[in-house]
């Protein structure tokens, strides 16, 4: 693989500072929908289940946009020390196809399949 240019670092800085304050943005707007469900506030039984099943959906939905916020800041990190853009298992670059689709990625597509696999 080969190395990131300046360009293509800089630009890929800029996508995780974007992508950073989108998901910062979707936290704190479903942050009041992720408190416990009052059991004064809904009418009946029915109503009271579908409004536990909607916040448990949203509770999961905002830990998959937590851990991606962890990702992208641990991307940023990545950037400041200049280790971003190569793979944390095999220290191979990784490419900027594969890095312009998933910016937070910090492994090769080869160690990933791995990963995924076992």
């Amino acid at each position: 693989m080969v190395e990131l240019t300046r360009e293509q670092l800089d630009h890929l800085g800029l996508v995780l500072r974007e992508l950073e304050v989108d998901l910062q943005g979707l936290l704190s707007s479903t942050e009041q929908g992720a408190q416990p469900v009052k059991l004064k506030d809904n009418q009946g039984r029915l109503s009271r289940m579908d409004e536990m099943h909607n916040q448990s959906i949203l509770v999961a939905n905002r830990n998959v946009t937590s851990n991606r916020l962890k990702s992208v800041r641990s991307a940023q990190q990545r950037i400041a020390k200049g280790s971003y853009g190569y793979c944390k298992e095999c220290g191979e670059a990784i490419g900027f196809n594969r890095l312009r689709a998933y910016p937070d990625a910090a492994l090769c597509i080869e160690c990933q399949s791995y990963s995924e696999g076992n």
